[in-house]
């Protein structure tokens, strides 16, 4: 069995030569998507106040347009 021992011998230098793969730990990668969705969450609340807010302009003029009148 001198053939086996050779091959696991040098199956294993070449396990040991192998460089690691860099992995993101799995709850940074959740963290970041959470993240992401709030932020994407955010950013459409702060859209539908930008639009609340230009029609308020619209009816504070129309309010003032009918009290001036």
């Amino acid at each position: 069995m001198v053939g086996a021992s050779q091959t696991s011998t040098s199956v294993m230098n070449s396990e040991e030569r192998r460089q690691p793969v860099p992995r993101r730990p799995v709850g940074l990668t959740s963290r970041v998507r959470e993240i992401d969705c709030m932020l994407a969450d955010i950013q459409a609340h702060i859209q539908r106040l930008r639009l609340e807010r230009a029609h308020l302009g619209l009816v504070r003029d129309e309010l003032a347009c009918t009290e001036a009148n």
